[in-house]
C-alpha cells in the first residue's frame, strides 16, 4: 500500500510538471521585433511574415517597430544597449552586430547553434557574426551590389543595354551618354547614375588597389587608404561627380533618396534590397547588370543578421522566431526570397534565389552574384572604433564629393586623426 501511495504521488508530481510545462508553453508571449526597412518592405515582407508566424504560433504576438533610416536605427540600438533596454529580436548590420556583441548586448547563440547546420551558410559571411569564437547573429543576406538601369532612358539615348561585366572606365563612358540636359538650360535633368557616397566607394577602393581601408578588419594598425593608390581610387570615384558629371553631388539630390526610382537617373548602383521598391514603384522598363570592376574584382560580403537582445524575457521564443527568419529551410527565408528581398547567406538557396516567381518582372538577378569569389566588408573596421572613424572619414570625404577639396587634400587632413584613433584603440 505504501509503495502504491508513493507511486501515485510520483505520478501526480510528474503530471503536475507536465501540466505546468504545457501551461507555460501556452503562456502568451509578446516579442518586440525591431527593424529598419522602407515601407514597401514593411508592407510586403514584414507584415506577411508576422501574420504567418502568429498563425503557426498562436501564443506568440510579434510587435513590429520599424525605423526606415539605417543611421538612426544604428544610433538607437547603441542607445538601447547602453540603457539595458534591447528589443527581443533585432536586425543589426554586420558592424553593429560585432559592437553589440562586444558590449554584452546580444545573447550568445552557442546554446542554440546545435539546432542549426552551420554548413548551410556561406562560411565567409557567417564568420562576420562571430565574436570571440561564438556566433551572435544568424546572417540573412549579403549586401551584394549590382546596377539597376532604365531601359526606356537607354532606348531614348540609343545606347545598347549593358548585360555583361565592364570596367569602371567603360561604365563612365556609357553613363555620359545617358546623362541629359533635356531643356537646354545648362543644368542636368537626367543623371547617368545615382552614386552612393556613404560606403560603396570602399568596393571601388578595393577594386582599384587590391587593398581595404586598413591592414586588418578587426584590429587595424595601419591606415592604407592614405597610400598613393588609395588616394587615386578615391579621386577616381569623386571624378564621376566632379569631373565627368554623370552623378550629382549629395547636395544636388534635393533630398531624394533614390533618383533612379524617381525617374531622374538612368542607373543606380545598389543592392538586391531595392528590388521590391523598384518593382512596386517604377512604371518604366528596367533591368540589372553586374557591378563594374577595376584592376581587381570584388563585391560586398557584409549585410545584416537577426539577433536576440540580451534583456529578452523569452530567449527560447525569440530564438524560434530568429530561426524562422534566417535558419536553413526556414519559411521566413523563402518568403524573403520570393519577395525579391536579398542575396541569401545560405548557399543552398542560391538556385532558389535565381528563380523569379510569377507576377514579378523578369530581370537579371544573377548580376548580384558577380565577383562572389572575392567578398569585401564595407564596415571597416569591425569594432567599437567604427563609428568614430567613420564620422571622421565621412566628414572629410563629403568635401571631396562636393568639390571643396581633392582626395589628396582629404587624406592629408584625415590621416593624422585616423592614426591617432588607431593608436589609442584598446581593441
Amino acid at each position: 500500500m505504501a509503495k502504491r501511495i508513493v507511486f501515485l504521488s510520483v505520478l501526480l508530481i510528474v503530471a503536475g510538471l507536465v501540466l505546468a510545462q504545457t501551461l507555460m508553453a501556452a503562456e502568451p508571449v509578446t516579442l518586440r521585433w525591431y527593424m529598419r526597412w522602407d515601407q514597401v518592405r514593411v508592407d510586403g515582407v514584414a507584415k506577411p511574415i508576422i501574420a504567418d508566424y502568429q498563425k503557426s504560433h498562436p501564443n506568440v504576438k510579434i510587435e513590429l517597430e520599424n525605423i526606415s533610416s539605417g543611421t538612426e536605427y544604428s544610433t538607437k540600438l547603441l542607445t538601447m544597449a547602453a540603457a539595458g533596454a534591447m528589443p527581443d529580436v533585432l536586425y543589426p548590420n554586420t558592424c553593429d552586430a560585432q559592437v553589440l556583441a562586444s558590449r554584452g548586448a546580444l545573447i550568445n547563440l552557442k546554446q542554440f547553434m546545435k539546432y542549426v547546420d552551420i554548413r548551410a551558410y556561406d562560411r565567409r559571411i557567417l564568420e562576420l557574426y562571430r565574436y570571440k569564437g561564438d556566433i551572435y547573429g544568424l546572417p540573412i543576406d549579403r549586401a551584394a551590389l549590382g546596377v539597376f538601369y532604365n531601359k526606356d532612358m537607354f532606348d531614348a539615348a540609343k545606347v545598347p543595354y549593358p548585360t555583361q561585366e565592364m570596367t569602371w572606365d567603360e561604365f563612365i563612358e556609357m553613363a555620359k551618354k545617358v546623362t541629359k540636359d533635356k531643356d537646354g538650360d545648362g543644368r542636368i535633368d537626367q543623371w547617368g547614375v545615382h552614386l552612393d557616397t556613404d560606403i560603396y566607394w570602399q568596393v571601388v577602393l578595393y577594386q582599384m588597389t587590391g587593398k581595404n581601408m586598413y591592414d586588418n578588419l578587426y584590429k587595424p594598425t595601419k591606415f592604407l587608404m592614405k597610400e598613393p593608390k588609395g588616394v587615386a581610387a578615391i579621386q577616381y570615384y569623386a571624378d564621376m561627380i566632379t569631373k565627368h558629371k554623370i552623378a550629382p553631388a549629395p547636395s544636388q539630390r534635393a533630398g531624394i533618396n533614390d533618383l533612379f526610382v524617381a525617374g531622374s537617373a538612368a542607373m543606380n548602383i545598389i543592392g538586391m534590397w531595392r528590388a521590391p521598391q523598384v518593382i512596386t514603384n517604377c512604371k518604366f522598363r528596367w533591368d540589372v547588370f553586374p557591378l563594374p570592376h577595376g584592376t581587381y574584382k570584388g563585391n560586398r560580403a557584409d549585410g545584416s543578421c537577426f539577433a536576440i537582445g540580451k534583456n529578452t524575457k523569452y530567449p527560447q521564443e525569440a530564438w524560434a522566431f530568429v530561426k524562422y527568419l534566417a535558419g536553413p529551410d526556414a519559411p521566413g527565408v523563402k518568403k524573403l526570397l520570393d519577395m525579391q528581398q536579398m542575396v541569401p547567406a545560405l548557399t543552398g538557396l542560391l538556385d532558389d534565389f535565381l528563380v523569379i516567381p510569377p507576377g514579378v518582372p523578369q530581370y537579371n538577378k544573377k548580376a548580384f552574384l558577380s565577383y562572389s569569389d572575392k567578398l569585401i566588408c564595407c564596415y571597416q573596421p569591425m569594432n567599437t572604433d567604427y563609428k568614430q572613424l567613420d564620422t571622421v572619414i565621412r566628414t572629410e570625404l563629403n568635401k571631396v564629393w562636393e568639390s571643396q577639396e581633392s582626395a589628396a587634400e582629404a587624406m592629408k587632413n584625415v590621416a593624422p586623426k585616423v592614426e591617432s584613433i588607431l593608436l589609442q584603440s584598446g581593441i
